[in-house]
Formats: structure tokens, sequence, C-alpha cells
């Protein structure tokens, strides 16, 4: 496993476009946004700090982590992993361990540009905790990501990943707070999964209590997708298997 972990973030490194749309873009955009706004050292700014950080994250769950999957079925390296000994849970494992990686980093470097270029000042405990809260969400959101990968057209993948990643970015509050919608708009925005991401970080720093509402609510949400892909995957396996049987007859 630690081999084809070593391979895999060696093509991850190859790939300077993908560093760029996951870690630098929402830094730039917290960056205006925040100068936009001119609150700078106030509650806004640290929680549009959590944000943007939270929005950097569902972009690992909504683009990377599915296309990774399915680019590799595409170019033959899905075939070629299935010569190694490793379990196809084993393989998953490591795309996952991957995206829990990227994700740490690119917390790290939303929080310090944050912290040094808009004065974000928080406790050590508040980075840590905020930081780690963020990074076990993204780990539950890549189930949402898990169902993208059911598409076997990538440009239709791409498609509904876009509609998801802008929409729930939007109705959850990540890039303009839900106090400004409409009544109606803010109750359908607190069923969303991003809302709940976002408060991971968002209510520990303002209350400095961990909201394991939004953490029961995020590990529900992972639950619920995972069944999802669960059935849709074993119907679609004995739609083939039926399929292929007939061929033969």
């Amino acid at each position: 496993m630690l081999a084809l972990l070593k391979i895999e973030w060696l093509r991850l490194t190859r790939n300077k476009k993908y560093i760029f749309m996951t870690a630098v873009m929402p830094i730039v955009l917290f960056i205006v946004f925040s100068s936009v706004y001119e609150k700078s050292n106030s509650a806004f700014t640290q929680n549009f700090l959590m944000s943007m950080t939270t929005f950097c994250l569902t972009s690992f769950a909504l683009y990377n982590f599915p296309f990774d999957i399915m680019e590799d079925k595409n170019n033959g390296w899905d075939e070629t992993l299935q010569k190694v000994p490793l379990s196809k849970f084993q393989v998953t494992l490591v795309k996952i361990i991957k995206m829990t990686i990227e994700s740490a980093l690119s917390i790290i470097l939303v929080f310090l540009a944050g912290h040094f270029l808009k004065n974000v000042n928080l406790t050590l405990t508040q980075w840590l905790v905020s930081g780690l809260l963020l990074l076990f969400g993204s780990t539950i959101f890549l189930s949402i990501g898990t169902l993208l990968t059911l598409f076997k057209d990538m440009q239709t993948a791409s498609i509904f990943s876009n509609i998801l990643y802008f929409g729930l970015a939007i109705l959850g509050g990540l890039w303009v707070p839900i106090n400004v919608f409409p009544i109606f708009l803010q109750k359908i925005a607190k069923f969303t999964p991003t809302y709940h991401f976002r408060e991971l970080a968002v209510s520990y720093i303002s209350k400095g209590i961990i909201p394991w509402f939004s953490l029961y609510i995020l590990i529900l949400y992972g639950l619920f997708f995972l069944t999802i892909f669960y059935v849709v995957a074993k119907q679609s396996k004995t739609l083939r298997t039926i399929s292929n049987y007939n061929k033969k007859s």
C-alpha cells in the first residue's frame, strides 16, 4: 500500500493545474472577497476563512476524488492495479488517504494565508481543532464523490459535479452568509451538507464547543450517499452480468 501511495503522490505532483485549482484558487477568492467587505480582524473574516477552506475541501470530494477514479478506468491504470497484490478496498483506501493528505495541506495553506495576509488571529487550539474538524468533514464528504463515479461518461459526471459544487457552495453559505437569504432559503440551506460542513469550524470558533449536531448530520449524509452508491453499483453489476449472459446465449 505504501508503494502505491507513493506512486499516486508522484502522479499528483506532476499536475500543476490540479494543484493550482484546489489550493491556490480558494486562497485568491478569500483574499479578494474579504478585501471587498473590508472587515479585517472581524468575526466575519474568521468565518469567511473557514467558508473558503470548506469550499476548497469540497472540490476534493466533487472533482479530484471521483475524476481520479474515473480517469484510472479510462487510461488503463485500474486494470494495472488489478494485477497487484492489493484488494479493491486497499486501492480505494489509498485514494482516500491521498485525498486526506491533500486536504490537510490545503487547510494549512488557506489558514496560513488567512493569518499572514488578513491577520486572522486564533489560538493554537482553535487552529488545530477547527482544522481537524474540517479534515474529518472532508473525509465524510468524499461519499458524495463516490456517486459521481457511477457515471460512465466523464463529461456527464462533470456537468453534475459543477452543479453540485457551485450549487451546494452558494446554498450552504460558503460564498454569502445565509442570513441574507429569504427565510425559506435559509431553512433549505440548513439542510445542506455544506452548511453543516462549514459549521464544524465556524461554530467551534464562535462557541468554543464541538458542534456535535452538525457532525452527526454529516455522518448521516455520508451513510446515506454510501448506501445509494452500494445499491446502484450492485444493481448495475447485476444488469451487466445478465447482459453478458444473454450475449453468450
